[in-house]
């Protein structure tokens, strides 16, 4: 059987393009003004709950999307990182609306196929002629998978990736914590992520929501919803164009 063309990774050997090569292809991309971000809150007596400021990231619907986020701000502090929270369709990005930049970046790959658009560079056909690779859509290219650490709060710096490259960070599996100081109250907190210019990541935790019931219904204590060895993707963002889609 003939081969055709295959693409292989330098260091490993593995094959990165070849027949079947799939990929999540740029969906859409664009920018929240975390400045409009503001919290909300249920008045009055129990049952009431309240929750962080956080804006709707555009473009979710789906379950193949992985959103990618660059926050850049220099000055670290409590009110500088983001997480995301996904409900049903509808994808949260929680942030300060205190931080000194306010511009978040997103970027949304999905597994839906997109038609090729603008000039024509490398394509790669099967042996049916059926185009599998083309260099016209914008591809997911992860760089490296980081673990994350688990932390208490203040942040703590994971380390710094590819200086000189323009990065962004996917949460592929969210991790979040809830914890019941009494059976009729519980809090949830979540991996709270900070970029700076210099490539350097660092993770605390945000309280994301907080809620007060009438009712005995929270076991008393703490857990952990999603995997506990959690890890984020630090994407190359460098040929991804902002203001896609």
């Amino acid at each position: 059987m003939a081969v055709g063309l295959r693409v292989r990774n330098q260091g490993t050997g593995q094959i990165q393009i070849g027949l079947g090569y799939r990929n999540l292809q740029l969906a859409k991309s664009g920018t929240l003004n975390t400045g409009t971000f503001s919290g909300s809150a249920t008045g009055g007596s129990p049952p009431f709950g309240s929750w962080s400021p956080s804006g709707v990231l555009a473009s979710t619907n789906g379950t193949t999307n992985l959103h990618v986020c660059r926050y850049i701000n220099d000055a670290m502090s409590t009110n500088t990182g983001f997480t995301l929270v996904q409900s049903k369709v509808t994808c949260g990005v929680y942030a300060s609306s205190a931080a000194p930049n306010k511009v978040l970046e997103y970027y949304t790959f999905s597994a839906a196929e997109r038609a090729a658009a603008g000039p024509v560079g490398l394509r790669m056909r099967g042996e049916d002629g059926t185009v599998f690779y083309d260099s016209r859509r914008k591809g997911l290219r992860v760089l490296q998978v980081v673990p994350v650490p688990t932390v208490p709060g203040p942040p703590v710096e994971i380390g710094q990736f590819f200086p000189g490259t323009k990065i962004g960070i996917a949460i592929p599996s969210p991790r979040f914590y809830y914890n019941s100081v009494s059976q009729d109250r519980c809090t949830m907190t979540a991996d709270y992520f900070h970029m700076t210019s210099d490539n350097r990541i660092f993770v605390s935790r945000l309280q994301v929501a907080q809620q007060t019931l009438i009712t005995n219904t929270f076991p008393v204590g703490g857990v952990t919803m999603g995997p506990q060895n959690a890890s984020i993707f630090i994407v190359d963002l460098t040929e991804v164009p902002l203001g896609f889609g």
